[in-house]
Formats: C-alpha cells, structure tokens, sequence
C-alpha cells in the first residue's frame, strides 16, 4: 500500500488538468500548449505530493520535539555512579554533552516545505542528513547511552525507529512520484527537442521565401533585358550597325592578310638587315627595326624615302660584298622586287587604311550595347539557376526537419496518451 495514500485518488487539480485535455481530445495542440498542459499536470501531481510528504513531515516533527525534551532531560539527570564507575564519568559526561548537543541541533533545525519538485529534493535530503547524524551520534556512544541513561536510550530508539519509518516512507513516496513522473520529464524533453527544430524549420522556410523573392527579381530584370535586347534586334539601327560592323570587321581582315604580306616579303631579308645594322647611327638603327620587324608600318607613313634609301644601301653593300650572305643572289633579288613594288604596296596601303578609317564616323554602339546586354543576360540566367538550385536544396532541407519533428510529436503523442487515455494531434506552427 502507498504511504499515506499517495495517488490513491485523483485530486481536484489533477482532474482538472485532465479535464482541460480531454476537453480538447481530437484537436491539434500546438507544441507550446502541450508543454502547458503537461506543467499542469505535474503541478498537480506535485501538488498531490506535497500534502502528503506535509503529513510525514509534522509525525518528524513531533518526534523531533520529543527528541529535544528528552535532549533536555538528560541534560539536567543526574547521573549517579558508584565504585569504579566514578573513573568513567569523563568518559559519561562527555557522551552526554555529545549527544544532547547532537539531538538539540537536529531538532531545531527545520524540515523544509516540499511545495515544489526541488522542495521536495531538498526535504529528502535534510532527512537523510539528519537520521545518518542520529545514527552517528547514537551509534558512537550506544553503549554509554544504555548502561547509564537506560531510561531515556529506550525513548530516543523508539523515536528514531519511528522517524525511520517516516524516511522509508519519504523514500517510497518520493520513488512513486518519481516513476510517475518520468514520462511527463522524457515528454517535456521530446516537446523541448521539437520547438529546437521548429525552429529551424521557420529559419529554413524564411530562408527559401527569401530566395523565392529574389528569384522573381531576377526573373523580372531577366524579362526585362530579353525585351530590350529584343527590341533593340528588330531597330533598324541595329540592322545598319551590324552591316557596318561587318564592314569593318572584312577591312581589318584585309589590312591584317596586307601586313602578313608584307612581313613575309620582308622576311627574307632578315639576314642582311642584321648584318648592315653595325655601325649605324641612332636613327637608321630605329628605322631598320622597323623594317626588319614591324615592315608594314613604313607603308602607312606620308614619306617612305628614308626606308627606301636604307634598303638601297644594303642592296649596294651587298652587290659590293661588304654584306657577306651565303645566298647574296636571292637576297639581292628580294630587294629588287622590294624596291620595286613599295610605291603600289603604300598605295594599297593608304587604299585599305583609308576604307578603315571612314568606319570612324560610324555609329556602331548599338551593337556592342547589346553584346554587353546579351552578357547580363547570361549571368541573369545563371544566377537565377544557382538561386532555383539552392531553393529546392533548402525546401529538401524543410521537408526533411518537419519529418523529423512529425516524428517526435507523434512520440511525444503516444506519451500523452499513456499519461491521459486519450489521443492528440501536435503541430508545430
């Protein structure tokens, strides 16, 4: 049988807490209304428990009052000794003063009021440390207490059997409250563990709301372009400056396929510029690394005279043999034709450079505004796929937390109907 009839009946407390929860039996209980409920639910239990550990304490507390008379008695009994018995009475006296002293400190000393689940912690433990110092005290000087206070040794076992008995029961109760008590602490722990990852659930879900916003900015600034860039296409501007683009594009073409001519005619005479450039001055010097590496440029110069008087000098060092080349003959026959063929070669020249420079005037923008367009679009479309990429990762990442917390609701369900006979649907909004 349960000390003191500890849960033998339902307290009004308890069966209102109850009551509110059958009341809402088939409904859906958020996570926070399922804690409330369970914190009024222990409330009562703990409720229940106090009245009783309230009725253990005041049997302690007349025990302990008696314990102080006795305290008090013996501390005014004379003892009397007779014969050899007077060479213990340092030894008696010193008993007595210990356990008086003892038994009036443990007596004055109050039990707390278990009025909550650490009251409650705390009143057993008080009457653990008292009944292990009784026990001590009474203990150590046992056999004084029996041969020479018979009369008050018998009162104080008496006593201290009986406050036993009240910490057993203590104990007992105490378990009791405790094995019942479990389920609701593992629940308050699950419904904890849930609000955690709710939690995270809600940061997920912002997060996403907040990438779905911006992916439709990014659609809207995308659509946007697209419109510009396609209304730009049908201009006819565009139609003229992509003409003229190609123009250009075809002349710069001729001019390059001009200056490979000229730089493989050249070419061959590479051999001889290197020899003739000893012991020239400054200028020629200049103007021989011209001819020798960059030949076309002469041609776009108003006068070519200079570099034509060059060449001629190196032909007649050559055909007077102070330029000594293993193959003079071609050599020389390479500046004949150069020679020969640079006034039609600048003419050609200054014909394509020319055609090049009247696409200077020509507005062309247009085009290149829409390749810089065309390339925002690209990156739009880019970023708007990272954006719809890392969406789904974090719906994939919300579907995965409300799994997990429709999980732990569902076991923090099955709970609730071990402690209340009766079922419920949690949510976590």
């Amino acid at each position: 049988m349960t000390p003191f009839g500890l849960f033998k009946k339902k307290p009004d407390d308890i069966s209102s807490a109850e009551e509110s929860l059958q009341m809402r039996a088939g409904e859906g209980l958020t996570i926070a209304q399922a804690q409330a409920l369970l914190e009024r639910l222990e409330s009562a239990r703990v409720k229940e428990l106090s009245v009783s550990l309230i009725e253990v304490k005041q049997s302690a507390l007349e025990s302990l009052k008696v314990l102080d008379t006795l305290a008090k008695d013996m501390e005014k009994e004379s003892i009397k000794l007779e014969g050899l018995e007077q060479r213990l009475k340092s030894v008696i006296e010193h008993s007595r003063r210990t356990v008086v002293s003892s038994l009036r400190r443990e007596a004055s000393l109050e039990l707390p009021d278990p009025q909550s689940a650490s009251d409650i912690k705390k009143f057993k433990d008080r009457f653990e440390s008292m009944m292990k110092r009784f026990g001590e005290v009474s203990g150590s000087h046992s056999k004084v207490l029996n041969a020479f206070m018979k009369k008050h040794s018998g009162k104080m076992k008496e006593e201290f059997e009986h406050l036993t008995k009240l910490l057993n029961e203590t104990r007992a109760i105490i378990a009791e409250f405790d094995q019942k008590r479990e389920p609701m602490i593992t629940c308050q722990n699950i419904l904890n563990s849930a609000l955690q990852k709710a939690s995270s659930i809600k940061v997920a879900e912002s997060s996403a709301k907040n990438i779905e916003a911006e992916i439709e900015k990014i659609k809207r600034e995308l659509e946007r372009l697209e419109r510009q860039v396609g209304s730009l296409l049908e201009s006819k501007k565009y139609e003229q400056a992509s003409i003229n683009i190609r123009l250009i594009t075809e002349a710069e073409k001729k001019k390059e396929d001009f200056d490979e001519r000229i730089r493989d005619l050249f070419s061959h005479l590479s051999r001889a510029f290197t020899r003739y450039s000893y012991g020239i001055t400054r200028e020629t010097e200049r103007r021989l690394r011209i001819l020798s590496d960059e030949p076309w440029q002469i041609l776009y110069e108003e006068n070519i005279a200079p570099y034509s008087s060059i060449l001629m000098q190196i032909r007649q060092s050559v055909e007077g043999g102070q330029i000594q080349l293993k193959d003079s003959d071609k050599v020389l026959q390479y500046l004949d034709t150069v020679l020969r063929s640079l006034p039609e070669l600048q003419s050609n020249a200054r014909i394509i450079k020319s055609e090049i420079d009247s696409f200077q005037l020509v507005d062309v923008q247009i085009v290149y505004h829409v390749k810089d367009l065309e390339g925002s679009i690209i990156q739009y479309r880019e970023e708007l796929e990272r954006s719809r990429r890392n969406l789904e990762q974090r719906r994939r990442q919300a579907k995965e937390k409300i799994e997990e917390v429709d999980a732990i609701l569902k076991r923090a369900g099955e709970i609730l109907v071990q402690l209340t006979g009766q079922n419920y649907s949690l949510r976590y909004e």
